[in-house]
């Protein structure tokens, strides 16, 4: 019997794609972790930045929105009161690339004129860096031809955010020395992000008491 090597290979890559077209709970974790990380990490600091958490409704939504595999946000953000970022990659997927993609658009963005080139995009970046989105739910779909750009077997990310962010004319966070405008109900200060309790084990507390 003879193997075709190049059919062999794309059918496994194929399965591969299509095993790999729902997050897994370390992809879901790498999300929320590199938000967090790189949101602590902005420039100018801030003087009021939240902490990201998952969120599984916001991750249903984009669940039902990826699977349409349009490169295009979902009409319906509006009405539900969302934002959105979006990732495509033609190789196999990793989470941490795709944060780091959005993250880097930080080059182009000029915080002090809340300004962004016509011919650049800096959406993903404010998005995903906005104080006050801080929730947030993920998911990915593997397509076989994704609508809007010129890719096929390619796997699309779909992020929301709520409260959403990316109003025109503001910026994504106040800038200051990092937690000095922390609020009353998130008095901790954690690696530059407002929170409410330091630790597991002061939550845990606060929880028992």
């Amino acid at each position: 019997m003879y193997w075709d090597v190049a059919l062999w290979s794309a059918g496994i890559w194929a399965i591969l794609s299509l095993a790999a077209g729902q997050l897994t709970e370390q992809e879901k974790s790498t999300i929320v972790d590199m938000h967090n990380k790189l949101r602590s990490q902005v420039q100018p600091s801030a003087a009021f930045m939240q902490k990201v958490v998952w969120n599984d409704t916001l991750r249903v939504v984009a669940e039902a929105y990826a699977t349409k595999c349009i490169w295009k946000h979902n009409p319906d953000l509006q009405k539900l009161t969302l934002g959105e970022n979006l990732f495509v990659s033609t190789g196999p997927f990793n989470a941490t690339k795709a944060m780091v993609s959005w993250f880097g658009e930080n080059v182009d963005y000029d915080y002090e004129n809340k300004f962004c080139p016509e011919d650049k995009m800096c959406g993903h970046y404010t998005q995903m860096v906005w104080a006050n989105s801080n929730t947030i739910g993920c998911a990915s779909h593997f397509c076989d031809t994704l609508k809007g750009l010129n890719f096929k077997k390619a796997t699309l990310l779909v992020c929301d955010y709520y409260p959403p962010g990316n109003f025109k004319g503001r910026n994504p966070y106040v800038s200051g020395k990092p937690c000095s405008k922390c609020p009353e109900n998130l008095p901790v200060c954690e690696e530059k992000i407002c929170g409410n309790v330091k630790t597991l084990s002061d939550q845990l507390k606060a929880n028992m008491n």
